[in-house]
């Protein structure tokens, strides 16, 4: 069966019978809305989590929402100044009285609701450290890529190529150890790359949560690093009529983007719309020239040249939400072009490096990048508990381009396809949730994916492969007393790597084929294992919050870890890989320690993470013997030691007064070699200070004006021929407002990065290897128009 018919048949499968398994009995919830003192909240919003039905607290603070079948719920009461309450309800035969006390607090994103809270019973009683950042904290960043928007987030960076790639980084761990979830499917396109991107609209989510941490027994054997789980905007309310539209500007590579949402809800019938664009030029940098192999190559205009991009991203939703539950499916397809520094390929040449008189093109070498994706998302709710079904089917088109050359004394090849590779992925996880009673929750797991790689051009990194991996968890959480909740899992996985051999001709001039050499040999690997975790919160007031983590996990090593030989031209690299890699396993410990008040917010999380045969990309002394190939990189293992953490302090002086400091550094150690792995990123200590104008009833809102101060620190703890990297510091700028014309709010944000223009060198960036200094000073305007009807017949 093929995979396409295969997706439709488990499709199918998720709606049959829906409504003969759901129940029918009708119930209400009902309630008052109160604060500390007694007063009651009117305006205060309710919303049950599964369904996405909800209520608005009225002047007495009384909410009814009815409607709803016999099951287990969660409730989230939000209220501005006050900390959002979330509680787990179970309704048996009859409906529900559940009143609310807020507590107040200044700090608005401490306990927003979290998606991967698997048991729905609130931020505290989970043991895992996750922290939860929404769309006006990604907007205030005015970033480039969400994940650059995310590194304001202590233990979070990002690895770049340029200014429109980006992939995430915790807790110094990237690539196959950090789980990107998209509509609750694990996005997948190719993230071994340093060059390869998140594929990823940055105007859609919502809400982002990060689990900083071994993730594996919950989310597979990617997941020893944690997980970034993106999250779209909430369902609807019935029968509203909402949208959005966005635009920004970035001036220092004269970035236009776009972004237009409609979104509806009649009578549980459900839709979504959104298209964002992206164009940019070629961006600039406080530098006039660079070094590369002691040659001083000029940077004519402070341009790097062929840096340019464009994006187009449209994404289409449609599903269904009533007693039952509900089920959606989303459509969506990201497609970037964007150029590599005309330098980035082979050694750079002062004749390559010459203006163009076109800072907008996007000449050769350059990639371009299509990644299509449908998921459907079901969620069914049961009398003691729920289910959640995601299916999903991607498929990752690669195409990275440059001018056609031969290797050795073969015939030149047509066209400028050097490398494409095109990834199909299945994937189904199952999920269901048991209300065993009012202590204990169960959660049994089952998740499989399926992938296929093609490749194609004139140039070879990797051979086609055919991939797979199925895994079983079971997961509980046992509340022990008022005060504390244990939790614990264990997980099998069984996975599969099946790679094709792969020659290519030997020539001894344009047309004569003298035999044949062997880049990649025939693997046929199979893996298994084991992984299990266990973990504490103990939370004795409202103050005081303490989780203690213990796991064990794993992974397997992929395709292109075992298999790749070839040049890597957008990391400006030749990359070996190594058939007999072994899975490596990780032996990890994480404390979170919280305390807050209603204007003081303190945390600090250390971390200890033991490996064996630790799988990484290595730097070798030597250099490839293809034309153009640069250094030799090989996979490897070790084993070798995570050890580091984080800790943040804010404090509102006074209201309107906020000041945030924090830090984070990571420590690892080769046991084998004695020395740090590459590709670490460096001690960091940031500062910000944000003040918030009260301004009544005025006709403009919400204004605000922030500092934000952030110094790296040297990296000189490398690898073996990894380059050191000279400390430097940043500063921010950043202020906005709403403002009201004629009922429509209209939010408007303007930022300054890189005040000072200072010329700097990112360890954790590609162009790193070519001295290249980063993006210098950037002004940002970004507008968001936001508009909503109620009552729509």
């Amino acid at each position: 069966m093929s995979v396409s018919k295969t997706f439709y048949f488990i499709l199918a499968l998720s709606c049959i019978g829906i409504r003969t398994l759901a129940q029918h009995d009708q119930h209400a919830i009902s309630g008052i809305i109160k604060g500390v003192t007694g007063e009651a909240l009117p305006g205060a919003i309710i919303r049950v989590q599964a369904l996405q039905k909800g209520d608005a607290a009225d002047q007495k603070g009384a909410y009814n929402i009815d409607g709803l079948s016999s099951g287990t719920y969660q409730l989230q009461v939000t209220h501005i100044g006050y900390e959002t309450n979330v509680r787990t309800i179970i309704i048996s035969g009859s409906s529900l009285t559940e009143n609310f006390v807020l507590i107040p607090s200044l700090f608005q994103l401490n306990e927003v609701e979290v998606s991967v809270d698997l048991y729905r019973s609130g931020p505290k009683e989970q043991s895992m450290t996750i922290q939860t950042v929404d769309r006006s904290f990604l907007e205030k960043s005015n970033s480039n890529t969400l994940v650059n928007a995310l590194q304001k987030i202590p233990g979070i960076n990002a690895i770049n190529t340029g200014v429109g790639i980006a992939k995430p980084v915790i807790r110094g761990m990237s690539f196959n150890r950090v789980i990107v979830t998209n509509h609750s499917v694990k996005q997948e396109g190719q993230q071994w790359g340093a060059d390869h991107g998140l594929e990823i609209d940055q105007y859609s989510p919502e809400r982002v949560e990060i689990i900083k941490g071994p993730s594996s027994l919950l989310y597979g054997s990617d997941g020893l690093g944690g997980v970034i789980n993106i999250l779209p905007a909430p369902l609807p309310l019935s029968n509203t009529l909402s949208g959005s539209f966005l635009g920004a500007y970035k001036s220092n590579n004269n970035l236009y983007g776009t972004s237009t949402m409609l979104q509806g809800n009649k009578d549980g019938k459900l839709f979504r719309l959104r298209f964002s664009t992206q164009d940019f030029g070629d961006y600039q940098v406080p530098a006039d020239s660079f070094t590369y192999n002691r040659f001083v190559l000029p940077i004519y205009d402070r341009a790097l040249k062929n840096t340019a991009g464009k994006e187009r991203n449209v994404t289409a939703m449609a599903g269904i939400a009533k007693e039952w539950g509900h089920i959606t499916i989303t459509v969506s397809n990201f497609h970037q072009k964007a150029g590599f520094f005309s330098g980035a390929l082979g050694i750079p040449r002062e004749y390559q490096l010459t203006s163009d008189g076109n800072s907008r093109n996007i000449d050769l070498p350059r990639q371009v990048t299509n990644h299509f994706k449908i998921v459907a998302n079901t969620n069914i709710n049961f009398n003691e508990g729920w289910l959640e079904l995601d299916v999903g089917y991607q498929n990752n088109y690669r195409r990275e381009e440059s001018s056609p050359h031969a290797h050795g004394k073969g015939p030149r090849p047509e066209g400028t396809l050097a490398l494409g590779l095109t990834l199909q992925t299945f994937s189904v996880n199952a999920k269901y949730h048991h209300q065993m009673n009012e202590r204990l929750k169960s959660i049994y797991g089952f998740q499989a994916q399926y992938q296929k790689n093609e490749r194609s051009g004139f140039e070879f990194l990797l051979s086609d492969f055919t991939s797979g991996t199925a895994g079983a968890f079971l997961y509980q959480e046992y509340t022990l007393n008022k005060n504390t909740t244990i939790n614990g899992g264990i997980r099998f996985d069984h996975g599969f790597r099946n790679i094709e051999r792969f020659v290519e001709p030997v020539y001894t001039d344009t047309t004569t084929i003298s035999g044949y050499n062997e880049r990649t040999g025939q693997v046929a690997r199979q893996f298994s294992n084991l992984s299990g975790a266990t973990g504490i919160s103990f939370y004795p007031g409202s103050n005081f919050n303490a989780k203690l983590n213990l796991g064990t996990s794993f992974r397997m090593p992929t395709a292109p870890e075992l298999s790749s030989n070839g040049i890597h031209h957008g990391t400006f690299r030749h990359e070996f890989g190594d058939s007999t890699l072994t899975t490596e396993r990780g032996w990890q410990v994480d404390l979170n320690l919280t305390y807050h008040t209603k204007d003081f917010h303190a945390s600090v999380t250390p971390f200890y993470n033991y490996f064996t045969q630790f799988i990484y990309l290595g730097p070798t002394s030597q250099f490839s013997t293809l034309p153009e190939g640069g250094q030799i990189y090989r996979y490897t293992q070790d084993d070798a030691i995570f050890a580091g953490g984080e800790a943040s302090v804010e404090y509102h002086v006074v209201e309107e007064l906020q000041l945030k400091t924090a830090m984070e550094y990571v420590w690892n150690y080769n046991l084998n070699s004695g020395l740090a792995l590459p590709f670490t990123p460096p001690l960091s200590v940031l500062g910000e200070v944000e003040y918030s104008l009260p301004l009544g009833k005025s006709s403009f809102s919400d204004v605000f004006f922030g500092i934000f101060v952030q110094h790296f620190a040297a990296q000189n703890r490398v690898d073996r021929n990894e380059q050191t990297t000279p400390g430097y510091t940043l500063i921010n700028f950043s202020s906005g407002f709403d403002l009201k014309i004629k009922n429509l709010p209209l939010e408007l944000m303007f930022s300054i990065q890189n005040i000072a223009n200072n010329k700097y060198l990112n360890h954790m960036s590609r162009y790193r290897l070519l001295n290249l200094p980063e993006q210098g000073r950037n002004f940002n305007v970004t507008m968001r128009l936001p508009f909503t009807w109620t009552d729509v017949n």
